[in-house]
């Protein structure tokens, strides 16, 4: 029987957090009313959220989508490893349906929900209070699905990748201010240009090199502190697809769940690894994400070639290492590492 007491805190559940909450309040120099008070509250966040829970969507059944294999196979590495993940394309590309999918082929077990926030939303509303907790919030444990990252306010973008990188929520209650957590899959739809034409052999770009450049300055910031795989979803005509045959959601799911089954054995020990995703460190990295020297090689061509920052290299590395972990291998090659080069961010990369 796997040891409880081995579970990382940002693995606790609402129920447990509120628990652990209770027991600081307690020891802390406020007085009865204000705990009861704040517990009161934070109880009213734990009943949205299991609501929110239960009637929860489980996702699309990917089988239903044809072709975008090579997007279907980013998902596949996103849900193993709950690395968040971009879908770069042109309008009605299928990018939202295809972003819909990954609540399916997570592991069964943590039941996952999709949250997906209106692009009209503002800061306040996307987070939330503890009375009425916003989709950043009751996201915690699922998929937060963000279309048309373009179309959203630079504060919800802000909030959104401060909230990525220390995985909690502060929120104010009785004068004090409380770490709500919030770890979630993101995924996210985004144009390549206003007019979303760019790169597309199929469409028209009517923009300008200003124009894409601008467009992309804004958003480099958010893209770059959130997502470790990128795609570019295309304009598919059915007659290329219509002859490969389509797997389901369950049987990737089973692959993904195989993939997890060997994160956790390899992070058992650890306090604050779960996935592939939370390495985050360079000594991290360098311990469970060892390279041969191909492997070396071919990393520091990417960070010569593709200019990569000291977070895109480590994030490049714990890709590789969940490509790995679905092909059943111990140990990083270098076709796993030649793979996660493939899902570096191109919308950041964009000269005028």
């Amino acid at each position: 029987m796997k040891d409880r007491s081995r579970q990382q805190p940002h693995e606790l559940s609402f129920k447990e957090w509120l628990q652990e909450v209770e027991s600081r309040t307690c020891k802390e120099s406020i007085s009865a009313i204000q705990q009861q008070n704040m517990m009161q509250t934070l109880m009213q966040v734990f009943h949205v959220y299991t609501q929110a829970r239960v009637c929860s969507s489980s996702g699309e059944e990917i089988r239903t989508i044809c072709g975008q294999f090579h997007v279907k196979r980013a998902l596949e590495i996103a849900a193993a490893g709950r690395h968040h993940i971009l879908l770069v394309g042109p309008p009605e590309a299928g990018k939202a349906r295809l972003a819909r999918t990954l609540p399916s082929l997570l592991p069964r077990r943590s039941r996952p929900s999709l949250r997906e926030p209106s692009s009209r939303c503002d800061r306040n509303t996307f987070v939330g209070e503890p009375e009425a907790p916003g989709d950043l919030i009751l996201a915690h444990g699922g998929v937060l699905f963000m279309k048309d990252l373009d179309a959203f306010d630079l504060s919800v973008l802000t909030v959104l990748a401060q909230t990525v990188a220390t995985h909690t929520i502060p929120i104010e209650i009785e004068d004090r201010w409380v770490e709500i957590p919030a770890r979630f899959l993101l995924v996210a739809t985004l144009k390549p240009c206003p007019c979303g034409g760019s790169g597309d052999p199929t469409s028209l770009c009517c923009c300008s090199a200003q124009e894409i450049a601008q467009y992309r300055r804004r958003l480099t910031e958010a893209v770059h502190a959130c997502f470790a795989l990128e795609v570019e979803v295309s304009l598919t005509a059915h007659e290329s697809v219509s002859h490969h045959a389509e797997e389901s959601s369950a049987r990737i799911r089973k692959r993904v769940e195989a993939a997890r089954a060997m994160q956790q054995r390899r992070y058992g020990g650890e306090r604050h690894i779960r996935v592939n995703a939370d390495l985050r460190s360079s000594a991290e990295v360098e311990h469970y994400c060892q390279l041969d020297s191909s492997g070396q090689e071919l990393l520091a061509a990417a960070h010569r070639q593709l200019h990569l920052t000291p977070l895109q290299g480590l994030r490049v590395q714990a890709v590789a290492r969940t490509i790995a972990d679905l092909a059943g291998s111990p140990t990083i090659a270098a076709r796993h590492l030649a793979e996660a080069v493939q899902y570096v961010s191109r919308f950041i990369r964009y000269k005028e």
